[in-house]
């Protein structure tokens, strides 16, 4: 029987690799999609070889690994590449969650996908999981881990989705939040109390 499929998603530097830590603590298989993402552009891989045929060697490291900086300035120079990226890479990196979701043997797996609500994939899962802080929060996890000033930090969250359009997931599927403002051991208890929910189901 396939377990229960949990989308783990929430706003940049909220906590959602804490939140996944925390469930993996209690047993619970945890499946990271940017993990995936570097899997599927290997080298040798089908991934990185479509990516080379479009945008040419120059993406490549001296070791031929794929020179994600390059890939970046690509995409400021011309953003209609990230649909050429996106076709390329998201159904190879979609194929591989399901082929991990398939060695689960436990009741629950949870899948943590950044971009759920961005690139419209609440249709894969069971149920979600939201992790969310305020923004003051956000602001300053995001300015201490990235080593970046303020105003950096707000465009990088501007570009993402708002809260408010992630709340709306409930409409799609069951949704369950859990807001991380504080400590990490209060974050640790709101995890255990839901994995006691989610276990019973």
């Amino acid at each position: 029987m396939l377990p229960i499929k949990i989308a783990l998603t929430g706003g940049i530097a909220c906590g959602k690799s804490n939140v996944a830590r925390s469930f993996a603590k209690l047993g619970v298989d945890i499946i990271n999609l940017d993990e995936l993402s570097r899997l599927v552009v290997e080298p040798g891989t089908k991934g990185l070889s479509e990516l080379i045929d479009y945008f040419g060697n120059q993406i490549l490291n001296v070791d031929k690994t794929l020179n994600r900086h390059a890939l970046r300035v690509i995409l400021l120079k011309k953003p209609t590449n990230q649909e050429k990226i996106e076709a390329v890479l998201h159904p190879k990196i979609l194929e591989k969650m399901q082929m991990e979701i398939k060695k689960v043997k436990n009741k629950l797996v949870i899948i943590e996908i950044p971009l759920l609500v961005e690139k419209n994939l609440a249709y894969l899962f069971d149920r979600a999981i939201i992790v969310e802080c305020n923004e003051q929060k956000q602001l300053k996890r995001l300015i201490k881990r990235e080593n970046i000033d303020e105003n950096q930090a707000k465009s990088i969250i501007s570009t993402q989705t708002t809260q408010e359009n992630r709340s709306k997931l409930d409409k799609q599927l069951p949704v369950d939040v859990i807001e991380n403002n504080s400590e990490i051991f209060e974050m640790e208890k709101k995890v255990t109390d839901l994995y006691q929910k989610l276990i019973n189901l």
